[in-house]
Formats: structure tokens, sequence, C-alpha cells
């Protein structure tokens, strides 16, 4: 069992052989673009439902939009 991850363990991690970081080397920014354009949406979305019940126009498209 030497060498694998141990949540409980003292001291410095090691992930692999040798290794003290998860992802070592270039990685992709392209994934998190991707993921905070689709938080972004659905939190505008939130919010403009939110203004639209706040002022009481339940038969407003943004409010009866489905999310």
């Amino acid at each position: 069992m030497a060498g694998q991850y141990n949540p409980y363990a003292a001291g410095a991690k090691t992930y692999g052989f040798m290794r003290d970081a998860p992802n070592i080397g270039p990685s992709n920014p392209m994934g998190y673009r991707e993921r905070d354009a689709k938080h972004r949406t659905r939190r505008n979305a939130v919010l403009r439902r939110m203004k639209k019940e706040n002022a009481g126009q339940y038969a407003h498209p943004d409010f009866m939009r489905w999310l």
C-alpha cells in the first residue's frame, strides 16, 4: 500500500510516483470557460425570474419560463 493516497496521513501528500501536485503540466482553460458561461447564463436567468417575482409580474415571460 505504499505510495497510495491516504487522507488521514500526516505530512505532505503525494499523488502517484513522487508528485506533490495532482495535476502537473499545462491545463486547458477551455473547460473552465464553458463551465463559467453555463453558470453565468443560469444565474442571469434566475435573477431575471426573481426580479419579476418580486415585482409581482407573474405573467411575464421571464417568470413563466422554466429553468
